[in-house]
C-alpha cells in the first residue's frame, strides 16, 4: 500500500517536472536505443495497477552539468512568481504580503501622485484643471497612498510595540539581544 502510494506520488510529481536533476526518469531515457528495453520492461511491470517507474542516476561530470545547464548563471531556475513571494512560507501573515504590495505601488506611483498632488493644491491654476488632476488622483490605484503603509515586525507581522531602529517587535528584539544577534546591544548591568 505504502509502495503505491509513493509510486503515485513520484508519477503524478514526474509529469509536473518536479523530479530531481540528477535523475532522470525511464521514459526520458527512451530516446536511447540502449535504454528502450529498459523503458519497456519498466512500463510493462505493474504493481497494484499502477506502473513501476524506475530512476536512472546520472552521472555527475561537467557533460551532465552541460546538458542540464548548471554550468551557467543562474544556476537553479528563476521563477518570477516565487522572486515576488506569492508563497506564504516568505511572509509571516497575509497582511505583510499586503503591505509589500502596498509599498510597491507606492514606489511606482508615488512621483505621480505628488505631481497630481501638487497641481490639484495649486492655487494659480484654473479651477478645470485642478478637477482634473483631483479626478485622476482619485483614481490612482488605492495601494498608492502612503499612508497605507504600515510598519510592523519584519519576523511576526505584529504592528504594535516595535523597536524602531532594528524594525522588529519587542518580544523578537528581547530573543535576539539575549543571544548577543543584534549587533552593539547587550544586557544592562550596574
Amino acid at each position: 500500500m505504502l509502495l503505491s502510494t509513493l509510486r503515485r506520488a513520484f508519477s503524478v510529481l514526474e509529469t509536473r517536472g518536479f523530479t530531481s536533476r540528477f535523475y532522470s526518469s525511464s521514459a526520458a531515457g527512451a530516446a536511447s536505443p540502449s535504454t528502450e528495453t529498459e523503458s519497456e520492461v519498466g512500463a510493462s511491470e505493474i504493481d497494484d495497477g499502477e506502473p513501476v517507474v524506475k530512476i536512472l542516476p546520472q552521472a555527475y561530470n561537467q557533460a551532465t552539468l552541460k546538458t542540464l545547464k548548471l554550468d551557467t548563471y543562474p544556476f537553479y531556475v528563476e521563477r518570477e512568481w516565487w522572486k515576488e513571494g506569492k508563497r506564504m512560507t516568505f511572509w509571516s501573515t497575509w497582511r505583510m504580503l499586503r503591505d509589500v504590495r502596498r509599498r510597491q505601488k507606492t514606489q511606482e506611483l508615488g512621483p505621480d501622485r505628488m505631481r497630481l498632488k501638487a497641481l490639484k493644491s495649486n492655487t494659480i491654476l484654473p479651477q478645470a484643471t485642478r478637477d482634473e488632476c483631483a479626478e485622476q488622483l482619485h483614481n490612482l490605484h488605492r495601494y498608492s497612498r502612503p499612508n497605507l503603509i504600515l510598519n510592523m515586525c519584519q519576523f511576526t507581522g505584529r504592528s504594535r510595540g516595535k523597536i524602531k531602529p532594528y524594525r522588529v517587535n519587542r518580544h523578537v528584539f528581547r530573543r535576539l539581544a539575549d543571544h548577543g544577534q543584534l549587533s552593539g546591544v547587550q544586557r544592562a548591568m550596574w
